[in-house]
């Protein structure tokens, strides 16, 4: 007896290697078939494995990220030692001068030389930095030619500092109108959407002020990084106004909305599938309780919420500016990791000098 004829079905090539074999098992029956094995057939192909195949899942991916802010102050003790000879080499007289006209920034050459070399130690796939200088800044700046100041040795075509700090195989992005916050990218970790791979993007961190603007230029600003395997990262650069007058705590929380919730277009910075937000919050949301700027952030961050703290937070995290309080921060929704912050406990510091308020905080990341 010879099979019946059934209807010629169009099986996609891809899906041929499983069907013939199903095929031949329905024509070898040995009572006649009836129409419905092709209908079987057909609504298989829609439903078999041998389909298109969904593409097989990522591997976990692991990579360091930092933040720093790099910039000085005059209310350290700056003299300790220098009666005795046992001082660092930066004196109080030298922390008056970065603050007036250096913006308190990273000005000081050795601090400068002391960072690179910690940097080109640690090379983190991700660096976002706080009041680091700008070098045009310089054109403007009196010479202070018996300093060992970044003015120094300056001319116009000289690599800026985010350029000098992270050195070559990253791109260089800073904010739009706070040309001290700038980030660094490694090349081989991902590529800057509208930055070239290994250049600088002045305005590559894109943001504005709050709406009601109590700022000047994108303190909280955002980049989007895309991987060679199809990840992509939002990230997130912070940098709080400083200060605890009811302008400034509530300029700050201005500013933490746009994050969390509103950048001012109706989006949150933060909008990406998988977001980094890093930087100095200038506010500590566990021991500045009654801050509104502060308390903002623990409605946002936190156990039950959807962005957690990657770096330490509370009363037992390390503290990160002068010795009391933890307002520097990673965060994220979907990375996890473990931390440390050089100079506390056992981490040796980035320099054995009195010369930053901040330290960083180095993070050791997961995506999953």
């Amino acid at each position: 007896m010879h099979p019946p004829t059934l209807p010629r079905l169009k099986v996609p090539l891809g899906a041929r290697r499983c069907v013939r074999p199903l095929a031949r098992r329905l024509y070898r029956a040995e009572r006649p078939l009836r129409p419905w094995p092709a209908l079987l057939l057909s609504s298989l192909l829609g439903a078999t494995a041998c389909g298109p195949r969904a593409p097989a899942p990522l591997a976990p991916l692991d990579f360091t990220a930092l933040t720093f802010n790099a910039g000085t102050t005059p209310g350290l003790d700056h003299d300790r030692g220098e009666a005795t000879g046992e001082g660092d080499g930066y004196t109080q007289a030298m922390a008056d001068i970065a603050d007036a006209y250096y913006e308190n920034s990273l000005s000081w050459n050795p601090a400068e030389a002391a960072l690179t070399a910690f940097l080109a130690e640690k090379r983190p796939a991700i660096a976002a930095f706080q009041e680091i200088f700008h070098d045009p800044w310089c054109e403007e700046i009196p010479a202070h030619p018996d300093l060992d100041f970044v003015c120094k040795d300056y001319t116009p075509d000289r690599p800026w500092q985010i350029q000098r700090l992270l050195g070559e195989g990253y791109t260089y992005l800073c904010a739009v109108g706070q040309p001290d916050n700038c980030a660094g990218v490694r090349t081989d970790f991902g590529t800057v959407r509208g930055c070239a791979p290994g250049t600088l993007c002045p305005e590559g961190l894109q943001g504005h002020p709050p709406p009601d603007g109590c700022s000047r230029g994108a303190r909280m600003s955002k980049a989007v990084v895309d991987r060679a395997d199809g990840r992509t990262l939002t990230l997130v650069v912070v940098h709080g106004t400083s200060g605890f007058s009811e302008e400034d705590m509530a300029c700050r929380r201005a500013q933490f909305e746009q994050v969390f919730v509103d950048a001012g277009d109706g989006r949150p910075l933060a909008d990406g599938e998988v977001n980094l937000i890093l930087g100095d919050f200038n506010t500590d949301p566990i021991r500045m309780a009654g801050d509104p700027s502060a308390d903002f952030v623990a409605d946002h961050v936190g156990p039950g919420r959807r962005f957690h703290f990657v770096s330490p937070a509370g009363r037992e995290a390390p503290a990160t500016y002068a010795g009391i309080a933890t307002i520097d921060y990673l965060i994220s929704d979907r990375l996890e990791g473990s931390c440390i912050v050089p100079g506390v406990g056992e981490e040796p510091p980035v320099m054995d000098a009195i010369y930053w308020d901040h330290l960083p905080v180095l993070c050791q990341l997961r995506w999953r």
